[in-house]
């Protein structure tokens, strides 16, 4: 077999014509396999994919009728191109075999060189060019023929004929016409007249391999003429035309041979299509491979870079916890500072004032027993009122001395160590500090548990307190209500601070705890009370939570564990 010869199959049951189809073909550069049965061109078509079939019409067994009827159900056959031979004349016959599924119907009595002709014509339509997408045919709508005649009696005709068979007819009265509606596209099949004044059919075919849309490469041509000839049978095929008939012929026979011309384009094009979606598929392929490629090196620079941004991220964490702990000292050192003053400035003049009004008031009680019953009303009435202005005195500087009580109690300066405190009591040394911003409109509430003893650092818990009712306090507005609880909760100790106001949402919750982050007006708030906060109770070994309050605000739970002390001294 030679290589890269085209592969033809014969069917033929005589040996002798077998030999005669073989070096006919052979001589054509043909690659021919004969089989002698319709059985046994199946079997070989099980694994073989031929590039033509040359079937005998009269096989044993199996008719060549009913062997295209099924190659041409085969998926994978439908598209091999089939020629009928045969020896019968009959027109029935030749109509059955296009009927079933034959592309040519070659009499066995035809010059060799008309077989050769149509065999070459049938492998030149199967290897066309496949279509693009955007070319893509539509093949179940209604098909429609161009019928080109200057014989307006023939050409009615044919169109008669042929509107039954459910074609639209285009028709064209001379080949100029016709090349105007090829060139307009929507044509599936040309029937033209061979001997026409001016452009005849031959000449016709010529043009329209010019003019035709490339989306039309199928576009099967049909020869008809009542003056027929070899030769021009001949120039006919070779100018482009698919198939040649002789208008003497029966119309059931013109109508096979339509009927074969279009359902082979159809097929041709099916096939081109399936080509052209394995290539897109193809070309999908190596997109999406392409895609995956620029993926893993976009997922490795992103991997990449988050690496970089983490420790960047994660130095300046340390350099704002740096800054943190630097505000914090500064904070306490300053506050330190401010008590020791205000501690010296006020508790002497404080002391000084409240020996002398005792002074005073033993020495008014001495005068009003001395002059006895001396005193008129009005002067009784003047030193009865002298005497309750004394005790209003007494009673702001014993609050002063309370006050200034308080302050050294919430500052602790002198307690910077951990140490067992009662953390009721050290809520209730911070209120004073925020009295002045309660007005009449918010209600603060403590409800303490039974046993408040911790071991902890009162003085670093008292400025977590102090900031959030600060915070409580800003959030609440105007008018509101606001609670600072205390209890257990299994192994954790519980501060819990709630108010009425909007609230933390969600998404802000995680953020509330950075350094310099704050949902304050400019000048309202440094962002640094939270921050400082979470790093005492971070110091205590806890963890504050952030909750919905049952007040309907926000609700801050500070959780310190009962055993610090132990994990403070095994550290």
């Amino acid at each position: 077999m030679l290589s890269g010869a085209r592969q033809i199959l014969l069917i033929e049951d005589s040996d002798t014509q077998a030999l005669l189809y073989a070096e006919l073909l052979s001589g054509e550069a043909m690659a021919v396999h004969r089989v002698a049965s319709a059985e046994a061109g199946l079997d070989y078509l099980r694994a073989n994919r031929p590039d033509l079939i040359v079937v005998d019409y009269h096989l044993p067994g199996m008719q060549g009728d009913d062997f295209c009827r099924l190659i041409r159900e085969g998926s994978t056959t439908a598209a091999i191109p089939l020629l009928i031979l045969t020896d019968d004349n009959e027109t029935h016959t030749e109509q059955r075999g296009l009927e079933f599924g034959a592309d040519d119907y070659v009499a066995k009595s035809a010059d060799t060189d008309i077989l050769l002709a149509r065999i070459e014509l049938l492998l030149r339509r199967s290897s066309e060019r496949p279509l693009s997408s955007v070319q893509e045919r539509a093949f179940y709508r209604a098909q429609q023929v161009l019928v080109v005649d200057d014989s307006p009696t023939y050409l009615t005709f044919l169109e008669e004929e042929l509107k039954h068979e459910g074609y639209r007819i285009l028709a064209a009265p001379s080949g100029e016409a016709a090349i105007e509606i090829v060139r307009k596209g929507q044509v599936d099949c040309a029937v033209i007249d061979l001997v026409m004044p001016g452009m005849d059919g031959i000449q016709l075919c010529r043009e329209i391999g010019k003019w035709r849309d490339p989306s039309l490469q199928s576009l099967p041509i049909l020869i008809v003429t009542s003056r027929g000839s070899k030769e021009k049978m001949m120039e006919a095929l070779e100018c482009g035309a698919d198939d040649y008939v002789e208008k003497s012929s029966e119309s059931t026979v013109l109508k096979a041979r339509i009927r074969a011309l279009l359902r082979r384009k159809m097929l041709h094009d099916e096939h081109r299509k399936v080509q052209d979606e394995l290539r897109l598929k193809e070309l999908e392929i190596v997109r999406e491979r392409a895609e995956k490629k620029a993926a893993e090196a976009r997922a490795e620079l992103a991997e990449r870079l988050k690496s970089a941004n983490d420790e960047l991220y994660a130095a300046n964490r340390e350099l704002k916890e740096a800054q943190t702990q630097l505000v914090q000292s500064a904070k306490m050192a300053s506050l330190g500072s401010l008590v020791a003053g205000i501690a010296h400035e006020v508790n002497n003049p404080l002391a000084f004032s409240m020996s002398h009004l005792g002074t005073i008031g033993t020495a008014l009680a001495a005068l009003a027993a001395e002059l006895g019953g001396k005193l008129t009303e009005a002067g009784a009435a003047r030193l009865d009122k002298a005497n309750r202005r004394i005790a209003d005195v007494s009673g702001g500087l014993n609050r002063v001395q309370d006050l200034m009580t308080k302050l050294r109690t919430f500052s602790r300066l002198d307690e910077g160590t951990f140490k067992q405190a009662d953390i009721g009591e050290c809520v209730e040394s911070a209120l004073p500090l925020i009295q002045h911003r309660l007005n009449g409109g918010i209600t603060l509430v403590t409800r303490f548990a039974a046993d408040n003893s911790l071991y902890c650092a009162p003085g670093l818990l008292n400025q977590v307190v102090l900031n959030l009712l600060t915070n409580a306090i800003d959030a609440v507005g105007t008018e509101g209500r606001i609670e600072v609880a205390t209890g257990w909760d299994g192994a954790d100790f519980c501060l819990i601070v709630g108010d009425s106001g909007p609230g933390v949402p969600e998404e802000l919750r995680e953020r509330v705890f950075e350094p310099f982050f704050t949902t304050k007006q400019v000048g309202k708030g440094t962002g640094l009370g939270l921050a400082i906060g979470y790093k005492i109770v971070e110091r205590h070994r806890g963890r504050i939570e952030i909750g919905r309050s049952p007040l309907g605000g926000a609700e801050f739970t500070i959780r310190i564990p009962a055993d610090l002390r132990e994990k403070t001294n095994a550290a």
